[in-house]
């Protein structure tokens, strides 16, 4: 069995945001990095000038200072590895897990909403001829972006059922970009025939 290359991790969330100065919040922070990875599907070579003229184009971050330039291209190439990665490591870039649950959906909500516009910018004809779980997928992610969590629940198995519900949904989210990443990018040298 080969050992498995190591892979870096998506820079602190928490710092990162700290280093925006507040000019994005959390959930902008998270789309981010929707967009990184909606692009990256489409376009596994993407260049980090191709991602910054993206998030200008989407009117996420306009000219990023040279310490949040740095971030993003952590973040570029950090997803590009784990989307490249045969064991499926991909992690998606979200507030950690201390912030309030209505942040935490509001932030994988605006991650959907990065992913899909990513994936609309390249106008790839690819889009129209996904497969039946591709296009799934696709739509899943659609409703995803437009969640909002239900109101305010009383008692600890309510908060508890909730958790269990966002963690389930942003594997689902993964697996669906995953997916998207499979059917996009086509066969690779040295891919085995199952």
């Amino acid at each position: 069995m080969e050992p498995r290359m190591a892979i870096d991790p998506l820079p602190d969330f928490e710092r990162s945001l700290a280093l925006t100065q507040g000019n994005l919040d959390a959930a902008e922070l998270a789309e981010t990095h929707g967009v990184a990875c909606g692009l990256l599907v489409r376009q596994a070579d993407a260049s980090l000038d191709a991602y910054l003229n993206l998030l200008a184009l989407l009117e996420i971050v306009q000219e990023p200072g040279p310490a949040l330039t740095s971030i993003f291209e952590e973040v570029l190439n950090a997803t590009r590895d784990q989307l490249a990665d045969e064991a499926f490591r991909l992690d998606l870039w979200l507030p950690e897990d201390e912030e309030s649950l209505e942040d935490r959906t509001e932030a994988l909500a605006q991650w959907c909403n990065g992913f899909l516009a990513s994936m609309g910018a390249g106008n790839d004809p690819r889009i129209d001829t996904l497969s039946g779980e591709a296009a799934e997928a696709l739509a899943d992610i659609q409703e995803i972006a437009l969640a909002e969590l239900g109101g305010e629940h009383d008692g600890d198995e309510a908060n508890e059922e909730e958790e269990t519900a966002y963690a389930e949904i942003v594997e689902y989210v993964r697996i669906a970009a995953l997916i998207l990443r499979e059917e996009l990018r086509g066969p690779q040298d040295g891919d085995s025939i199952h």
